[in-house]
């Protein structure tokens, strides 16, 4: 699978991410071209050296000014391809519905977005994408910046209160840099058409792209790094795992532990015996989770005698899967449908099983084979 994966060294804005798609191989008389929907515009595109490393600048030279009413408009009416019109117009009501809600108000101005430019680096990012025939793009956290910076409005957070809201559920990295780090059409690209992930296993590397912001940072290179590469395999995701070791509490109380965590939304909950200081004999306790750490973390903490906990991400190799509900001879029972490669497998639900054997007297055993046999000759075949 060909995949883009964004590297914000310090700085995301739109050129920052156009100028790296660039460096990476997409032609400038190429996207000259399929920009010329929006009128009265210059792109021009500049080696630069940052920090010693050399890098692409991309800055738009505005002939004729574009509100923002008329940003949706121009591009329904160019000839730009469905999905990249579509993409667009996400990403625009997006950064519209944000500014809106942080100045409280139905009309706003993206005077700090500095209008044209904004609809060409948004078209201009999503044009380049589509050229390289990707099929998935990932980022790593994006970087948000300390203090204040002046705006038309007087002194605001370096992190901007636009760029804050665009960015919920995405990792973010606070940098002791006093500027604005991160753009709200950076954030507002990236948040849209990019998955995050701190590591992302790359097969192959076919090429690298960097974009170089105007802002330069003392002790920083301000640069954005973009690979274009394979991965292996789509099976890939990330989690937290969150570990503790417990040697002085009873073990009926585990239950509850159990029935707390999942209902926080851990993926997985499970206890390894193992032996701790003055070898005494105690457990581990091991959650999984991809979100809802600090609600896990009360849990353990007051649920539990543990004193201190471990997190750390890392990586699963999942099969997709899907939860069908069929109905067997004996009763509905839930069967899960895994896929790997061109074959698909499945497993009967425990406690369907434990409640259908119960019913008809049978034992588990003998159930769990019935229904096995009844399952096979269903032939179920996974579908998304």
């Amino acid at each position: 699978m060909k995949v883009l994966y964004f590297e914000p060294i310090l700085g995301t804005s739109g050129d920052m991410i156009l100028a790296s798609l660039i460096d990476l191989g997409v032609p400038k008389t190429y996207l000259e071209e399929k920009l010329k929907f929006v009128p009265g515009f210059e792109l021009k595109l500049t080696r630069v050296i940052r920090k010693g490393v050399s890098a692409k600048h991309l800055d738009f030279k505005i002939k004729k000014t574009i509100g923002e009413k008329q940003f949706i408009p121009l591009i329904k009416r160019s000839k730009l391809s469905d999905r990249v019109k579509s993409q667009a117009i996400k990403i625009i009501e997006r950064i519209l519905k944000v500014e809106q809600k942080v100045h409280h108000a139905k009309d706003v101005h993206l005077h700090e977005l500095a209008d044209a430019d904004t609809l060409l680096d948004i078209t201009g990012a999503l044009i380049a994408v589509e050229y390289l025939d990707i099929e998935r793009v990932y980022t790593k956290s994006l970087k948000a910046g300390k203090g204040f910076i002046k705006t038309r409005e007087g002194n605001m957070p370096a992190f901007n209160f636009a760029t804050a809201e665009l960015l919920k559920g995405y990792p973010v990295e606070f940098m002791p840099i006093h500027a604005e780090l991160t753009t709200p059409t950076g954030a507002a690209i990236l948040s849209t058409i990019a998955k995050p992930s701190e590591h992302l296993f790359l097969s192959k590397i076919f090429g690298v792209g960097i974009g170089a912001g105007t802002m330069k940072f003392q002790g920083h290179p301000n640069l954005m790094r973009v690979f274009f590469g394979e991965t292996a395999s789509d099976l890939v995701d990330e989690c937290t795992v969150i570990e503790t070791n417990i040697d002085d509490m009873n073990p009926q109380h585990y239950d509850v532990v159990f029935e707390k965590l999942y209902a926080a939304g851990a993926l997985e909950v499970f206890l390894t015996s193992t032996i701790m200081k003055n070898t005494r004999p105690g457990i581990q306790l091991t959650v999984l989770a991809k979100g809802h750490i600090d609600s896990i973390v009360d849990i353990i903490f007051d649920e539990t005698t543990s004193l201190g906990i471990r997190t750390r991400s890392t990586k699963r190799i999942v099969l997709p899967r899907k939860i069908l509900k069929i109905k067997s001879p004996y009763g509905p029972i839930r069967v899960k449908l895994a896929q790997y490669s061109d074959k698909t497998r499945f497993s009967l639900e425990y406690q369907d099983i434990k409640k259908l054997a119960k019913k008809h007297n049978f034992t588990i055993i003998d159930m769990r084979n019935k229904l096995n046999r009844f399952v096979e000759k269903q032939n179920l075949k996974f579908k998304i």
